[in-house]
Parts: structure tokens; sequence; C-alpha cells
């Protein structure tokens, strides 16, 4: 795959006999198609797809907040979610082939130089999640109006759950799960976010809470 200038008539985006135009973060590419191939993939080839396909699975829901949480890093052109990804496949799927497995607790959402809420743990009480932190602050990068980015996910409905109006100040935070969700088994992580929302904290994982 190639770079190219813009020619006259502007940028080239399709394909056209072999070759296919097309642009990424304001880079205009010419690359030539793939050749279909007639052997059968290797089992290592296999297992290499399998595991790429549980990244989107898991984390292409809250591809906007992997922006978010990985928008103060320099990643040379990669978006955050594709650092998360990247983690995501390096540390997140354990096992082999074909039983994978998703290790949660090393699941990062945010990566960044704001401080975390201090003393942030989440305890199962009745039907809610209750979460509490010290409010430590300094000049630099703790203030009082920091908010916090909490993100629940449920493994059993595959689904998540986010929670964005808690400051610094608040000391603690409800989450109502209600009884709907009975037995479902949640993963909790959260980050903080500075006000103008430029600047996060590193994700902390809160743990796996099983409901009544």
């Amino acid at each position: 795959m190639g770079a190219y200038s813009k020619g006259a008539n502007g940028t080239f985006s399709g394909k056209v006999g072999s070759v296919v135009g097309t642009s990424w973060r304001s880079i205009d590419y010419l690359r030539s198609l793939p050749k279909k191939s007639k052997k059968e993939p290797t089992a290592d080839q296999l297992a290499q797809r399998a595991k790429f396909a549980l990244a989107p699975l898991y984390l292409r829901p809250i591809k906007d907040i992997l922006n978010i949480g990985f928008g103060d890093k320099n990643l040379n052109k990669l978006t955050g979610y594709n650092a998360a990804v990247r983690l995501f496949l390096n540390d997140v799927v354990t096992g082999d082939y074909p039983a994978f497995s998703i290790d949660f607790s090393k699941m990062v959402l945010s990566k960044g130089s704001l401080s975390v809420f201090h003393g942030l743990g989440a305890n199962l009480q009745g039907e809610d999640i209750v979460l509490t932190w010290k409010s430590i602050l300094n000049r630099y990068n703790a203030f009082t109006d920091d908010t916090l980015m909490v993100v629940l996910f449920n493994e059993t409905k595959m689904m998540y759950q986010i929670y964005e109006e808690i400051t610094r100040a608040d000391l603690t935070y409800t989450i109502e799960i209600g009884n709907d969700f009975s037995g479902d088994v949640y993963d909790a992580w959260a980050f903080s976010m500075k006000r103008e929302g430029d600047i996060v904290g590193n994700s902390q994982y809160l743990g796996s809470f099983t409901m009544p």
C-alpha cells in the first residue's frame, strides 16, 4: 500500500481494475486487491482469526468511550479504539484456541496523566453496586470537579451500561441495578476525566459482581 498526492481531479476512491483507492486519517492510499487463496487455513491462522473476532465483540460497543480514554496519549496515528484492541488481544484474551477466555481484570479502558480516584472501590449491597473513594486533591492533576466515568459490562446479557455524572467531590455513588438482572454477572471499570474532557486517568478495574 502506498500514499499518493491528489491529482488534478482530486482524490481517488473505490476500485478500478486491480487497484483500490482509499483514505485514512486524511492520508490517501492506493493498494492492490488481495489475491484469493485456495489453500485451507492452518490451525494457527484459524486461531488468530478467532482471537481477532473477539475484540470487536467486546470493544466496539464502547468505541467512543475508548477514544476518550486514550485521547490524551500520543498514539502515533492509532485511534484510541485501536490502541485498546491491541491491549485486549495481548493481555485480555487468554487460553488456547478454540477455548479462549476473557480476563476482564486486565482490560484497559483508558491511559492518562490525571490522578485516579484514590481508594476507589465497589461493593454489592442488595441489588445496588455502591462506589466509594477518597477526595485527595492537588492543584496539578486532581480537581474537585473531575468526573468519574463508570463502565459496567453485563457478561450474561452482553451489554454495557455507562455512568458519567459523578464528580471527585461526591465521595460515593450508587448504581441501582434492580431485580430484572437477578443472577447476571457484571464487571466494572472506572476512570477519571478532567472537567474539559481532554485529560483522563488510568482506568481501574472494580471487580466482578453476581446480582442476587
